[in-house]
């Protein structure tokens, strides 16, 4: 192993994996408003190698308190009135380096954001509000009287109607502790008896006790309140929340403050209630070294913000022992929210223990969703919280709940192990009204949409738009054999027959064939056009429409229509082409069969003023399991989207004269009571050799100059095609896993562990396969790349490291890159260039000067 300096690929790589990036768009709660922070292209190997915590499955920033993901800040920020056009730049403060974390007061126009001091590490806090007399924006800094923001598990603020809640370090906070020669042996131990905790493989757990006290220590908080509507500049009364004051710190480490919440408990999460008065707060009280944050031990309260009290609505322990299966689930109530039209609390409780494995019954529940309504005596003021009420029982496992302003809901049930699905409407009282579907969800071809929702509740609730008390929108992404064509229905249960009409979609492509009952009022469209559009939101006259736009050659925009008359539009955005380079390359949708008769779909990518010659072709896959064939084979995406290379693509290979196969369908099937995964290998190669031969008999790929690849599960599938099969002469793969008794309690969508199962992991393990991989007819080359800082569960950078020793051990040529400070996802400019330089370079011997 040896170290070298950064590397860049040839000039046109550089430009099309350094594009300006399109700026990132917030729409207002009135729908009135567009917000467009542009950003730079990449972040610099600076900016994501800054010293970083790992806690309990966070990773953030110990001085500024933000992620560490958090390294691209907006530099410049555009608003931009939809019904005019009109546009106001607004002048971000002087010392700011960039603006993160946009926030909207819920009715009003205004919004709030933080701003990146320059060369500090400091954040401020500054609100933009309209002026209503000239209709300018203007910016006003919100002094936190030297108070810094915490953003470590989450955004530090969110409105409760006019007053803006705040997570900051406590004032007198002390320093940072330091780290001990030794904290000693740590011990976690298993009682005698205890129930079983089997647990996904986790990166970044606490490991000892200085781990519990800094995790203990950067997440302490105190919670304070501003009113940002009324405030001025110069003087911000800041209101501290009682309960919080002091933040989580014991009696002993905080001479100056004595929090008024004894217990050295952390606040972790906030939701105000619909009335605004009260606060359904998440502590942390029960810290854990073999389970992330999110499973640690809680304390469920409800906060009396115009008072001191605090009720106690459960207490929580450290959830680790949910079994493995994905239709798994906690055995202690969870999902608490608060109902969104009154002050009660909405929880979810396992009536199996959170085990499928317990038998119900044919018609036994297992899961229930309840309520507890809040009651506040007028007289003393004193809070209780009522008994438990069962709103429904559920067969399935609970996925979701949405309300309807009416009162009545939408509660949908799943279950994993045959990938259904059911969605029930639900009466103001939790009664069945009518059950509205029950499907596969892999089938795209029959998905009815979701719900529509919109902001309408008096402190940002979201509700189902409704044009009538019995009826709902729906949008979805209208998947066909065409490709998707996204639509807006109406959906209206209030009869004996549940009617479906569809209102708008997508414009129809100018070849195929067009199913009129699918099309808007049952007829078949007069225009077609090759497009790709989709529906952004429906405005609240419901007939507006703010829809997005694309073709293979034209970048994606935003326009402004109506339902009434398509013809009525105006364009609100006009991003450009960000990678010239790519113009000229033509994208097709194509289809093909695998041997044991499924049906294949890729997209397919030629270079720009193709011959008709074989080139050079690079195929590029990601696997993916289904329950059934039929669903395996439908086609997904559009062949009419724009055409654009995001760092993680191979598309850019097409700038150079090659052919792309991209996302060449790879399922991976189990029906009935068999299992994905039983076959995996089988399967790929299948799905492997027919993209081949497909791309071959269409006369556009050279079968001796095939490269194969792939980013995370697809580098694992990768080096599997290698090993089995002579089809590829080379092959990339990126934050794979290679060792699948690595990860021993589940992976990817596989729910058995390995002792249940050890045939499979050990088969699907492309470790133990190096040594056949070394005797194919033809060993394609492999080239391995890795983030040094892999967060993702499973993708280790040990798995490249282990992999790459076993195919030196067979003298398989080969390449190992470790990319420093990177993680599952590449983030820094510098690596970026880097891997593109690595796979050029790996792919040189392939390519021929006629054809680059």
């Amino acid at each position: 192993m040896k170290s070298s300096s950064y590397q860049v690929p040839s000039a046109v790589l550089q430009r099309l994996f350094l594009p300006p990036r399109d700026p990132s768009l917030l729409l207002s709660p009135s729908q009135r408003y567009l917000i467009l922070l542009s950003e730079p292209p990449l972040p610099s190997i600076e900016a994501i190698a800054r010293p970083e915590e790992k806690l309990a499955g966070l990773r953030f920033d110990p001085s500024l308190l933000v992620p560490s993901t958090v390294v691209d800040w907006a530099t410049s920020l555009t608003i931009r009135e939809l019904s005019s056009a009109r546009e106001c730049n607004v002048e971000l403060p002087e010392d700011s380096e960039g603006i993160r974390y946009v926030r909207f007061h819920p009715t009003r126009e205004l919004f709030v954001f933080c701003s990146k001091v320059k060369n500090e590490k400091r954040l401020e806090l500054y609100k933009c509000v309209r002026n209503h007399d000239d209709g300018e924006w203007v910016v006003q800094r919100i002094p936190l009287e030297n108070r810094r923001m915490n953003f470590i598990t989450g955004c530090a603020y969110q409105f409760n109607c006019d007053e803006l809640l705040i997570s900051t370090v406590p004032i007198d906070h002390p320093d940072p502790p330091q780290q001990p020669i030794t904290t000693g042996p740590a011990i976690q131990v298993v009682e005698k008896n205890a129930r079983k905790a089997p647990g996904r493989t986790y990166q970044d757990l606490l490991k000892n006790e200085f781990d519990e006290e800094k995790l203990r220590y950067y997440l302490n908080v105190e919670l304070i309140s501003i009113n940002v509507v009324d405030c001025a500049e110069s003087s911000q009364p800041i209101n501290i929340i009682p309960q919080s004051a002091g933040g989580a710190m014991l009696p002993s480490t905080s001479q100056k403050i004595i929090p008024q919440n004894p217990s050295p408990h952390i606040l972790h999460s906030i939701q105000p209630s619909p009335s605004s008065r009260f606060l359904l707060v998440t502590l942390l009280t029960t810290f854990s070294y073999s389970v992330p944050i999110s499973r640690f031990g809680k304390s469920i309260e409800i906060w009396d913000l115009h008072s001191k009290h605090v009720i106690n609505v459960a207490t929580l322990p450290v959830d680790d022992e949910i079994p493995l299966s994905y239709d798994a689930c906690s055995r202690h109530p969870r999902n608490y929210r608060w109902h969104p039209l009154k002050d009660a609390i909405l929880y979810v409780q396992a009536l199996d223990g959170g085990d499928p494995a317990v038998d119900v019954g044919e018609n036994g529940e297992r899961d229930g969703v309840y309520t507890r309504s809040l009651i506040v005596d007028d007289n003393s003021g004193k809070l209780t919280l009522e008994e438990p009420v069962k709103v429904t029982g559920l067969r399935w496992r609970f996925a979701d709940l949405d309300y309807m302003q009416s009162g009545m809901s939408i509660i949908e049930e799943y279950r994993w192990k045959d990938r259904m699905e059911r969605k029930w409407v639900l009466d103001a009282n939790g009664n069945t009204v009518k059950m509205l579907w029950e499907r596969c969800w892999q089938d795209r071809y029959n998905a009815p949409g979701e719900p529509l929702m919109r902001r309408m509740g008096d402190n940002g609730q979201y509700f189902i738009v409704q044009p009538s008390p019995t009826s709902f929108y729906l949008k979805g992404a209208g998947a066909s054999p065409l490709g998707d064509r996204p639509f807006l229905d109406v959906l209206d249960f209030g009869g004996e027959i549940i009617v479906t009409k569809r209102l708008w979609r997508c414009v129809a492509p100018t070849e195929g064939e067009l199913d009129p009952l699918k099309e808007v009022d049952g007829v078949l469209p007069r225009e077609r056009k090759d497009v790709y559009e989709s529906i952004v939101c429906l405005m609240d006259d419901n007939d507006t429409m703010l829809i997005s736009r694309e073709s293979k050659v034209t970048p994606r925009n935003y326009n402004l229509t109506k339902l009434s008359d398509l013809s009525n539009e105006i364009q609100v955005t006009f991003f450009g082409h960000p990678q010239p380079d790519l113009l000229g390359v033509t994208k097709e949708l194509v289809h093909y069969k695998r041997e044991d008769g499924v049906d294949l779909t890729c997209n397919l990518y030629l270079p720009a003023n193709y011959d008709g010659t074989p080139r050079p072709t690079l195929f590029w896959a990601y696997p993916r399991e289904f329950k059934d064939a039929k669903s395996a084979g439908q086609v997904k995406g559009s062949k009419h989207t724009f055409v654009y290379a995001r760092w993680a693509s191979p598309i850019h290979w097409a700038a150079k004269g090659w052919v792309i196969m991209d996302d060449f369908a790879l399922p991976v099937i189990g029906e009935g009571d068999k299992q994905p995964n039983d076959t995996f290998i089988e399967q790929i190669v299948m799905g492997a050799k027919a993209a081949v031969e497909y791309a071959t008999s269409r006369g556009v790929c050279d079968p001796n100059r095939c490269a194969v690849g792939g980013h995370s599960y697809g580098s694992f599938m990768t080096a599997h095609l290698l090993s089995h099969t002579s089809l590829f002469a080379a092959g990339i793969g990126r934050s794979g896993a290679f060792n699948r008794t690595l990860t021993p309690m589940s992976f990817q969508s596989e729910d058995r562990s390995i002792w249940e199962t050890p045939d499979t992991y050990i088969t699907m393990s492309p470790l133990m396969h190096v040594k056949k991989y070394s005797e194919q007819d033809r060993v394609g080359k492999l080239l391995l790349i890795h983030g040094e800082a892999d967060e993702n569960s499973g993708t280790y950078p040990m798995q490249s490291e282990r992999y790459f020793a076993a195919l030196k051990a067979f003298g398989i040529e080969s390449k190992l890159v470790l990319l420093p400070h990177e993680r599952h996802g590449y983030r820094a400019k510098e690596s970026i260039l880097h891997m593109a330089y690595e796979q050029e370079e790996w792919l040189k011997s392939l390519e021929d000067e006629a054809s680059v």
